[in-house]
């Protein structure tokens, strides 16, 4: 996928959010790390987000993912995540530049796939951290 092609992307999720208030985080927004406060008070389940896998770079102090057929990536999927905390959110991941926010489906503990935001790496992260 393209830059373009996720910056297009993009705004079209942007444009249909009302549809999608789900969100799949796997790093410092998940329960008990370190940005996780902007989420307390939602609900939210364990869900794994398949085909991928987790980088982890010591020098970036922050995860991202990348797409590995062979592996699946662990994580928890938030419940009706309003606009407001989505655009707090993009703000912190620096979207459109460090990350860019995808629609996703993920399995959740009982089965279920569903489809939810979260933040893919940009070329940018994926050239020099990988």
């Amino acid at each position: 996928m393209t830059k373009e092609d996720n910056k297009n992307r993009n705004q079209n999720h942007r444009n249909n959010y009302q549809k999608f208030d789900k969100l799949f985080v796997y790093g410092t927004l998940q329960q008990g790390l370190s940005r996780n406060d902007i989420l307390k008070g939602l609900q939210y389940k364990k869900a794994i987000l398949p085909n991928h896998r987790k980088v982890s770079p010591p020098s970036l102090g922050f995860p991202f993912i990348i797409r590995d057929k062979s592996s699946q990536v662990s994580g928890e999927v938030y419940f009706g995540v309003e606009q407001s905390i989505i655009e707090e959110i993009d703000n912190i991941e620096r979207e459109g530049f460090l990350y860019y926010r995808i629609l996703v489906k993920v399995k959740i503990n009982d089965g279920n796939e569903l489809e939810a935001y979260t933040y893919y790496p940009s070329d940018y992260l994926i050239q020099n951290y990988t």
